[in-house]
């Protein structure tokens, strides 16, 4: 009867080893799957912005390691800028190609300040090349350890103020959860990973079973 009990207890151990080791590339992907956004509003401006802008940012981390974003506001004139900064200002990336231009020929010009902006600002891809302030030569990672605990901005700056007219907070947003669940069983070495543990789990336990009933 002891032999009985003791191969259950090393079956129920191997599975549960398995199971729990399995599990590890899936929760790591999809820790990896953030998704952040920030709210833009003259309130969130030092001192405040008596403005009608406002807008909105969100970034999504691929899996390559970069960081895509759309920045959308409304009300909002002549944009000179649109950087993630620290909280005291300090710039650690440029949202917008300052260099852009628009026309051609003799017709070519600067695209910033802007006109009247109603709608997307701008949306692109951050890479490690982009990176800007105590970030420069750094890689998209340290960038996104600022946004989750807190310490990024996003400010859009105008001619009329140059500092900022419109700011927010970049936090993790309610879709993270949502989507990191969704995309975490998503690459095929997770998945090859719970099947191989199914597998192995339930060969072990018709082996016990076997050798109990001789």
């Amino acid at each position: 009867m002891s032999n009985f009990h003791s191969k259950i207890t090393t079956a129920t151990l191997i599975a549960s080893v398995i199971a729990a080791v399995s599990t590890i590339p899936i929760l790591t992907y999809a820790q990896q799957q953030t998704n952040f956004s920030a709210d833009l509003s003259g309130k969130n401006i030092v001192p405040p912005v008596d403005t009608s802008a406002t807008g909105t940012a969100k970034f999504n981390v691929n899996p390559n390691g970069t960081l895509s974003y759309q920045v959308d506001v409304m009300n909002i004139n002549q944009v000179i800028g649109a950087p993630v900064t620290l909280k005291n200002g300090t710039v650690l990336a440029e949202l917008l190609n300052l260099y852009a231009t628009t026309g051609g020929g003799n017709k070519q010009q600067s695209a910033f300040p802007t006109g009247q902006v109603n709608g997307k600002l701008v949306s692109d891809v951050i890479t490690a090349a982009k990176l800007d302030g105590p970030l420069f030569g750094k890689n998209v990672t340290d960038l996104i350890n600022f946004m989750k605990n807190g310490s990024a901005y996003v400010t859009v700056r105008t001619t009329q103020h140059q500092h900022g007219e419109i700011r927010g907070q970049i936090l993790p947003s309610s879709a993270a959860g949502t989507n990191a669940t969704t995309t975490a069983a998503a690459p095929g070495l997770n998945k090859t990973a719970a099947t191989n543990a199914t597998t192995t789990i339930t060969t072990t336990t018709t082996t016990t079973t076997t050798t109990t009933s001789k």
